[in-house]
């Protein structure tokens, strides 16, 4: 092989290998109180890994998915029980 060829060769592989550990989330806490919020059905966002975990959005905000991808979105209160009654899941952290 010629030189320019092994060259190529080992910056795809430096390449790949960055992208691959880039993908691995990083959580460190618990999820934040509250739900994200519902995709619309037959909605989809952007394919991106714009969060991993709600610890990586700003405070008040999880890390939800978008129907493709995640994103973080504002929490909002947690369904629970029967027909749809709300408990509003909030607690401090």
């Amino acid at each position: 092989m010629k030189t320019g060829s092994v060259f190529v060769l080992v910056v795809f592989v430096i390449v790949a290998m960055e992208m691959a550990f880039a993908r691995i989330p990083i959580v460190k806490g618990r999820p934040r109180p509250g739900a994200c919020p519902e995709v619309p059905r037959g909605m989809a966002g952007t394919c991106a890994e714009q969060c991993f975990g709600d610890d990586s959005c700003p405070k008040g905000m999880k890390c939800c998915s978008n129907g493709c991808g995640h994103v973080c979105k504002v929490a909002v209160p947690k369904k629970s029980g029967f027909g749809g009654h709300v408990n509003d899941g909030w607690g401090v952290y």
